[in-house]
Order: structure tokens, then C-alpha cells, then sequence
């Protein structure tokens, strides 16, 4: 028996990787009736080896409604499938397309195939996470883990960027155009050098959707969270780290780990919803869609990208065209999901505790003093910013607006810059003091715990509050934990400062023919993974696409990594909410 299961591993690993290839080759190359039909064949054949292997070991189990329902993802998926394979060749009747018929799309059979390959990938995803698991990796330290994680996307990202479907002269990107778009998705960033809307095909726009999505809340943690909560696996202690590390949590232990995850997945997917819902209903008549398909698709990666704060559209020019510019309700949509993705997941969740304020047997605030810290920083430099661009823009740029459209670009703009990266006004033409408050809004960036970048705000308040208290001369009376906060607070400083002069010289080495300020601006978008840019972004030299590429990427895993240093000894004070996020 022992051997048998050795000899079932091993196919499953070899059919687990060609069904990958196999996926790639169908969606990244021209494929021919013929190739289709044998595709599809051989999907079938594969998921009659799987249904075997999950069927013998069922038998072998002893215990199959234990063992069902430990793998009762994989067990639903192959029971569907197959209940839909056997009526489609008994009764001639596809289950999967007459449901996908009653959503009005008319690409029913494209559609199914991106249906099968879904269920198909999920399968493998499950198959391929068992190995990943018993994997010497997981012994690496969170950080390692962390950048691991990130250039394995990156490297998948860029090779499938390069194939010929992807893009729509047929000839697939260049390989620095691929691994810079590959770089600026995964970290969430939303700089670029080509035009989205235009330069991809709808499989090229998927496979950045998918980057976005997998870039904004880690891979780690979309695997460990498949792994922990079908399987029975015990999850070391680096994992459990790491994933305290992203979302900033005391204990993870047990089955804090899969309840954790389960609400971080949950919760951004609920979100994503109801962000994609109310976008499909408020694109108005102005834009005039080619399928009720692409119009849902618009939608979703409009409510993803503003979510993970990564800035990229599907519009040429973003927000600034003409087609959405002055459609309002789009951008206070698009604001709202950047507010909840950048004010930190922890944050997020005591929100929902807000009919605790005014219950009388609650004792003590629902909300942490981190979330505190994120919710109170935000709403202060959000109308701060707003305040001091409509004041500053009300005779140039804002001034073709209606009244509401000077406090919604006001207040956008100002939203945006903390990581999202959407622009409602051309950024290139606005006045210098307003780019110098944007780089400053851009460096502080979003909350801890959240999918923005920069130092975050909870650094900012520490120091903040540090110096405050000793402008009183009370710096004496601060407390231990205050101090060891603003000695973190001020490292994450330094060390950011450090970074972004070191890229904003490398960029001017590079491209010292493009002005110091809007250089400038462009370094500090990148690091802080914002994607606002003055337009030059494209028209950079290769080494300063690199510059970019580098700040985009320490932007995202340095301050983590470095957090995941400087935290130790900060204890999440879970019962009294004095704890604070820092990093």
C-alpha cells in the first residue's frame, strides 16, 4: 500500500505540472478546433486520474465522511464535475452552461472553458499545496518567505506577460515591459509603461487582474489558507509567524491561523463584491460596454485594483477620461474601497463593532487602540489634503468642475495619494505646492496591516505624539512602550528617507534630462507603491525603469521585513487595546 501511494504522488505531481503547461500553452498561444477538442480531452483524462486517487484514498481511509469532509473542497469540486460530465454524455445536456445562460452573457463556451480551467487550477492548487507544505521553505524566516513569495510571482507574472495571447499585437511584451508590469502588479503599485485598456487582451487583462489580487494580500497567505482549511495540516511556526507578521495579530496558534485567514479572504472578497456591484450599476450611459460580460469584468477589476490600492484601470488615461471624469459616483466608489483596503484589516473588522459604542453593558471601546491610531490619522489627513488642494487648485485644475465635483476631486485626490494611485486630474499639470503635499501624503502612505505601502500612519503618529510630548517637556513621563514605538518609528524613517534619496539620486544619474521635483515624485510613487505619476514614467531610461523597479519592490517587502525585525518585543496588547501597530 505504501508503495502504491508513493507511485500516486509521483503522478500526481507530473499530471499537476503538465495540466499547469498544458493551461499555459492553451491561453498563451493560437489554438485550433482540433487542439481545443484534445485540450478538453485531456482535462477529462486528468480529472479521471484525480477522482481515482481521491477514490482509493477514500477506501483506505476507513472513514470516508471524516475524510470527506476534511477534503471536502476537492471532494465537492470532483463530485460536480463528474455529475455534469456523466448527465452532458447520457443526456446531451451541459448543466454548467444552461446555469452560466441565465447571466445574460452570450460567450457561454469561451466561458465554460474559463469555468473548467478555474476548477481545474483550484484541484491542482490543492494537490501542488500538499507537497509545498512538507517543503523545506517553510523552515525559511517570515522575511525570506516574504520575498520568496514576491519574485516567484514576479518570475511567473513577467514569463506569462511575454507569451503572444497576452497582448494585442500578438507578439507578446518585451521582457523589461513585462517584468516592470509584472513588478508594479505585485507590489500593487500601478506605474506603467504601456496603456492597459489598449495593449492587453482579455487574457492579458485577467492575468494582471489575478497579480493584483495575489500581490495585495500575499501569496503565502491565499495558500496557507486553502492548505489550513481543507487539509489537516499542521501549520509550523514560521508560517504562524509570517502570517502574524502581514496582519499583525498577538496569538495565531491552532486554528487561529485558519480563522485568521478565513476572515482576511473573506472579507476582501465581500468587499470586492459589493465594490464591483455598485460599480456595474453607476458606469451611467456615458460608456457604452460591448457585452453585459465586459461590462462585469470592468467592474470587478475596478473594485479589485482600487481595494489592493494598486491603481491601474482599464480607461487610457485612467479616471481622467473623458468617458468617467466627471461621473462622480464612480469616484466616490473607487475612494471608498482605497479607504478600506489602506485602513488595515484588523481595523476593518472592529468597524464592525460600532453598535457596541452605544450598547451600556460594553465597558470598554470595541475598537484597538491600532485601529484608533489608523481610523483617527486617515480622516485627519485626508481632509487635511483635501482642504489644501481645493484651496490650492479651485482657479486651475478644479475649476471646470461643478461644485460637487471640487470637493469629490478635492477629496479624492487626497485619498488616492495614501498608495491607490487613481488620478482624477492630470498630476503633471498641477502647481508645485500640491505635488510637494502629494509626495509627502504619497511617503506616509496607508494604515499597518493594510494592502497600501509607504511608512504608515500609525509611524507617523508615534511620531508625532513623541514630539508633541516633548515640545511639552514631558518627554520624561513618556512610558517604556512609548519609547521603544518611537525608537521602531524613527528607524522606519530613517530607513525610508535613506531609500527614497538614494533612489531619487539613482533616478537622476539615469535621467538627468527630466526635472529634479517630478523625479522626485516619481521615487517616492514607487517606493511608497502608489503608481501616481507626472507622466514620465514611459519615458525613462531603462536603467531608471530598473530604479523604479527596485523601489516598487523594497517598497513592498523592505518595510515588512523590516517590521517583521522591529516588532519583536512590541506586545499587541489584545485585552486592553494599548497595543500599536508599528511598520
Amino acid at each position: 500500500m505504501k508503495f502504491l501511494f508513493q507511485i500516486l504522488r509521483v503522478f500526481n505531481f507530473l499530471i499537476s505540472i503538465s495540466v499547469v503547461g498544458t493551461l499555459i500553452y492553451f491561453h498563451g498561444y493560437t489554438y485550433s478546433p482540433n487542439h481545443l477538442h484534445g485540450h478538453l480531452t485531456y482535462l477529462h483524462i486528468c480529472f479521471g486520474f484525480y477522482l481515482i486517487q481521491f477514490g482509493i484514498k477514500l477506501i483506505v481511509s476507513g472513514n470516508w465522511k471524516e475524510y470527506t469532509n476534511v477534503n471536502r473542497l476537492e471532494f465537492y469540486i470532483l463530485l460536480g464535475l463528474v455529475s455534469s460530465m456523466l448527465i452532458n454524455w447520457f443526456m446531451d445536456f451541459s448543466i454548467s452552461q444552461w446555469l452560466l445562460s441565465f447571466t445574460g452573457i452570450h460567450e457561454i463556451n469561451h466561458l465554460y472553458i474559463l469555468f473548467l480551467h478555474v476548477w481545474v487550477l483550484i484541484i491542482v492548487a490543492i494537490e501542488l499545496g500538499k507537497v509545498a507544505t512538507k517543503h523545506t521553505i517553510w523552515k525559511l524566516s517570515p522575511p525570506w518567505l516574504f520575498i520568496l513569495s514576491f519574485i516567484v510571482l514576479i518570475v511567473i507574472g513577467s514569463s506569462l506577460f511575454m507569451l503572444p495571447e497576452m497582448t494585442t499585437n500578438g507578439d507578446g511584451m518585451e521582457f523589461s515591459k513585462a517584468l516592470f508590469t509584472s513588478v508594479s502588479a505585485n507590489c500593487v503599485t500601478g506605474l506603467t509603461l504601456i496603456d492597459v485598456s489598449t495593449y492587453f487582451t482579455i487574457k492579458g487583462k485577467i492575468l494582471l487582474l489575478v497579480l493584483i489580487q495575489l500581490g495585495g494580500l500575499n501569496i503565502i497567505s491565499f495558500a496557507t489558507f486553502f492548505i489550513s482549511k481543507y487539509h489537516k495540516v499542521i501549520t509550523t511556526s514560521k508560517s504562524d509567524e509570517t502570517i502574524k507578521e502581514i496582519f499583525h495579530t498577538k496569538s495565531l496558534e491552532g486554528d487561529a491561523t485558519k480563522n485568521m485567514l478565513r476572515k482576511v479572504v473573506y472579507t476582501t472578497l465581500i468587499i470586492e463584491f459589493v465594490g464591483a456591484l455598485a460599480l456595474y450599476n453607476s458606469w451611467g450611459e456615458t460608456i457604452s460596454f460591448n457585452s453585459n460580460l465586459n461590462k462585469v469584468f470592468y467592474s470587478l477589476f475596478h473594485s479589485i485594483s482600487a481595494f489592493n490600492n494598486a491603481g491601474f484601470t482599464l480607461f487610457t488615461d485612467g479616471l481622467i477620461n473623458p468617458l468617467v471624469i466627471v461621473n462622480y459616483r464612480i469616484h466616490i466608489i473607487i475612494a471608498a474601497l482605497i479607504i478600506l483596503g489602506g485602513i488595515g484589516f484588523t481595523t476593518l473588522w472592529d468597524l464592525t463593532k460600532l453598535k457596541n459604542i452605544f450598547n451600556k453593558k460594553v465597558e470598554s471601546s470595541p475598537f484597538r487602540k491600532s485601529s484608533i491610531v489608523a481610523i483617527a490619522t486617515s480622516l485627519v489627513l485626508i481632509f487635511i489634503g483635501a482642504f489644501f488642494y481645493i484651496i490650492l487648485e479651485q482657479d486651475t485644475s478644479l475649476q471646470n468642475h461643478s461644485e460637487l465635483g471640487v470637493y469629490v476631486t478635492g477629496f479624492f485626490q487626497s485619498i488616492t495619494a495614501r498608495t491607490a494611485g487613481f488620478n482624477t486630474t492630470e498630476i503633471g499639470s498641477l502647481g508645485i505646492p500640491v505635488i510637494v503635499m502629494l509626495i509627502v501624503w504619497m511617503f506616509i502612505g496607508a494604515s499597518s496591516g493594510s494592502t497600501g505601502g509607504g511608512i504608515k500612519t500609525s509611524t507617523l503618529y508615534v511620531l508625532m505624539l513623541s514630539l508633541w510630548e516633548r515640545m511639552r517637556g514631558k518627554s520624561t513621563q513618556l512610558n517604556q512602550m512609548i519609547r521603544d514605538l518611537f525608537k521602531k518609528a524613527m528607524t522606519i524613517l530613517i530607513y525610508s528617507l535613506i531609500v527614497v534619496f538614494i533612489g531619487t539620486l539613482m533616478l537622476f544619474l539615469s535621467d538627468g534630462d527630466k526635472e529634479f521635483l517630478a523625479l522626485l515624485f516619481e521615487a517616492v510613487s514607487a517606493y511608497g507603491t502608489v503608481g501616481l505619476s507626472t507622466g514620465i514614467t514611459s519615458e525613462l531610461s531603462l536603467t531608471g525603469q530598473i530604479v523604479l523597479m527596485i523601489l516598487m519592490f523594497i517598497g513592498r517587502i523592505g518595510p515588512l521585513a523590516l517590521a517583521y525585525t522591529l516588532i519583536k518585543g512590541i506586545e499587541i496588547q489584545k485585552d486592553n487595546h494599548e497595543g500599536i501597530m508599528i511598520g
